[in-house]
């Protein structure tokens, strides 16, 4: 799968995905390949100086193993399998205008994609010479993408009309996601259908983070809306243990 985005300007922020310094500060221990940069970073002043079509890049490898070995115990979900982001490629397409390819192996799209996003465009990109250059566009390329439930939640303060938002999910054929989407937004929201996520630190934050940023008339709105359609529990209460790669 790909996304493709115009521009890459400042109008997302880390707090637009509930996120604060600290996270892009991870990011960048995780993802910046100082070697690998700095020499992408000198082929590109090369590049340029030729003005000829062609391309630089340089990997994202700066951790195979996120917080231990390979054998440490932790979440099923967690990143033990590589980076999620793999590497950058910036072309000059002609004298004037560039474009940029992000290769994934995977990521999560509701949270992490837009750290992400953050990260190339504060980081990555940091030092890149793109002066009296065209920008012609950025181009993300995922072995797999997750639109996880969980972080459905973080979103809605930049949905117009939530509710509407919700009946085309629900209107949209694809039950099971939305039955998660309100479970998951519920436990959130709805105190009753907390579900444990005060054991979860991730958790507790995507909760602060949604009761601090969606205002308090949608609040009462969504919580009405989620009591009505909340599709209840087959089975007893289980710890919701695994989290999306980031």
């Amino acid at each position: 799968m790909t996304l493709s985005f115009s521009k890459l300007d400042d109008s997302l922020q880390l707090a637009d995905a509930g996120y604060t310094k600290a996270k892009l500060s991870m990011l960048t221990t995780h993802y910046l390949h100082h070697e690998s940069r700095n020499v992408a970073l000198q082929l590109w002043d090369k590049r340029k100086g030729q003005g000829k079509y062609g391309s630089v890049g340089f990997t994202t490898y700066a951790h195979f193993v996120k917080g231990g070995t390979i054998d440490a115990k932790r979440s099923k979900r967690a990143s033990v399998f590589g980076p999620c982001i793999q590497s950058v490629v910036i072309t000059l397409l002609t004298k004037k205008s560039y474009t940029i390819d992000v290769f994934y192996r995977t990521t999560e799209l509701f949270k992490k994609f837009p750290a992400d996003l953050l990260l190339l465009r504060d980081v990555l990109l940091k030092d890149f010479d793109f002066k009296d250059l065209e920008f012609r566009g950025l181009t993300c390329h995922f072995a797999s993408v997750t639109a996880h439930p969980m972080y459905f939640v973080t979103i809605i303060p930049h949905l117009k009309d939530p509710i509407a938002t919700f009946e085309v999910l629900r209107k949209g054929g694809d039950e099971f996601f939305y039955n998660w989407v309100i479970k998951w937004s519920a436990r959130y929201i709805c105190p009753e259908h907390s579900r444990g996520i005060q054991k979860f630190a991730q958790s507790v934050r995507v909760q602060m983070d949604a009761l601090r940023r969606i205002d308090k008339k949608t609040l009462t709105t969504l919580r009405a809306y989620f009591r009505k359609n909340h599709p209840g529990f087959r089975n007893a209460y289980v710890d919701p243990q695994e989290e999306p790669d980031d």
